[in-house]
């Protein structure tokens, strides 16, 4: 697992290196039941939500964070929710989380920009205009509206944009959200619902008697459940590993900023893959991001899955700065002096990476290339550790051993859009034992048994 904060910023900057809500603050945690049905472990986006459907439904459930509800990646990220080029067996899924997240700007007492005006990934380069014709075939089998338009059509669509291009695929059932708004959102309706939410509790473990999950035990005291959903991020694997689960995740770090407020550009999202990124709030702000590009800190459990994973990195090779350095060296020294997963877990409450300044300036350089009538000035920038799976296809799952163990990791960058619909399926699967959608292509099993598919058809 990576220390946090680990890496180094490769060059001073002249903003701001932390997300604007990234204050140290955590709530006072509430008392806790030593009993509840369900305990879920972990704050962002897949925890929340799974709370708040479990709390539609009368269930007695329990949320448990180490730092701050969405003060992780489901806070971090670029606040997309796509259904655009994603991968065929994720797009049913993103499809009715596009829903459900409708839904939720209307029940929710809280606004969290949510936004529906769709997603243009525009494109100069042919191999990637052969992509979105192969992928409209997925679209199209799902009932999507995605469609290829030309340069001219796109230019309609984006006024501002400069230079020559080949077109864009336009999805314009796509949307996008404030992602710390939209998750502590869902916190606090899961809380105004009944269910019990702790800001500031580590879980040091998850309690298994006779094949069963028990429930879990905390800095302040055991919890007793007949249900746990691991919801944890990039902590779900080593909380795993302590019940003999094994759980393939690469931790990447990804890197976005904040500009100023400038004049309304777009509502849609719009992407130049893989150099840029964007959204624009309401106010004027852009959140801009290196699309596509991750860092990847070396460290001892890199080893672990290589050959799984190794497909993956051959693909993406381009798009993963691999750094060899102090994260590994740190893996080394803890691994020497024996800490255990509960001490590395109290050092650090949130975890807060550090930065590519030389993403930033990438991704600002290429924004200033083909919008050169934007003046933009960045104001914040900031990092998340995103969980990622060999077919960067994320993990839902009730496995069969320990009985009453949920799983839902492994979102590989896809997370946040995912939320609305996996926290319903995740009720679904713990009230009914029935989801509403088919979750075997998302079962850990394809691990084992090697029936996950290698590379896949994502963007």
């Amino acid at each position: 697992m990576i220390n946090p904060d680990s890496g180094a910023m490769d060059a001073p900057t002249s903003y701001e290196t932390r997300p604007p809500w990234d204050d140290g603050s955590i709530a006072e945690p509430p008392t806790l039941p030593r009993r509840t049905d369900v305990v879920v472990v972990g704050g962002g986006v897949m925890g929340a939500a799974a709370a708040y459907e479990l709390a539609l439904r009368g269930v007695s459930v329990v949320l448990l964070e180490m730092g701050r509800i969405g003060g992780e990646q489901s806070g971090r990220n670029w606040g997309w929710i796509r259904q655009a080029a994603r991968d065929e067996d994720e797009l049913p899924l993103m499809q009715a989380s596009v829903r459900r997240w409708a839904e939720l700007s209307t029940e929710l007492s809280d606004d969290f920009e949510w936004t529906q005006k769709g997603n243009l990934a525009i494109a100069r380069d042919p191999a990637r205009i052969a992509f979105f014709e192969a992928w409209l075939k997925v679209a199209k089998a799902a009932g999507l509206e995605s469609r290829i338009v030309d340069e001219r059509e796109t230019k309609r669509l984006l006024p501002e944009l400069a230079g020559s291009w080949l077109g864009a695929l336009h999805t314009p059932s796509d949307a996008h959200a404030e992602p710390w708004l939209a998750t502590r959102a869902i916190g606090a309706g899961a809380a105004a619902r009944g269910a019990i939410v702790a800001e500031g509790t580590v879980v040091d473990g998850i309690l298994v008697d006779r094949g069963r999950v028990t429930g879990v035990t905390t800095e302040r005291g055991v919890i007793h459940a007949s249900t746990v959903v691991c919801a944890a991020g990039v902590w779900t694997a080593p909380l795993l590993y302590g019940v003999g689960v094994d759980l393939p995740i690469r931790i990447v770090r990804s890197t976005a900023a904040r500009t100023k407020p400038v004049a309304p550009l777009s509502e849609m999202g719009v992407g130049y893959h893989p150099v840029v990124s964007f959204r624009q709030r309401p106010n004027g702000a852009l959140y801009v991001a290196a699309g596509g590009w991750s860092d990847y800190d070396v460290t001892l459990d890199s080893f672990r899955h290589l050959r799984a994973f190794l497909p993956n990195y051959i693909k993406n090779r381009r798009l993963l700065k691999v750094h060899v350095g102090r994260p590994l060296l740190e893996d080394v020294g803890r691994r020497a002096r024996r800490r255990d997963l509960a001490w590395r877990l109290r050092q650090g409450r949130v975890l807060s990476p550090a930065l590519s300044a030389e993403k930033v300036r990438m991704s600002v350089a290429k924004f200033r290339e083909i919008f050169p009538s934007v003046p933009i000035e960045v104001d914040r920038a900031w990092a998340g550790y995103t969980d990622a799976t060999p077919d960067a296809v994320p993990v839902i799952d009730a496995v069969a051993s320990p009985g009453g163990l949920v799983i839902a990791a492994g979102f590989s960058g896809h997370g946040f859009g995912m939320g609305a619909i996996v926290g319903k399926l995740l009720a679904e699967q713990i009230v009914d034992g029935r989801p509403s959608h088919d979750l075997h292509p998302f079962r850990l099993g394809r691990f084992a048994d090697g029936t996950f598919r290698r590379p896949r058809l994502v963007a």
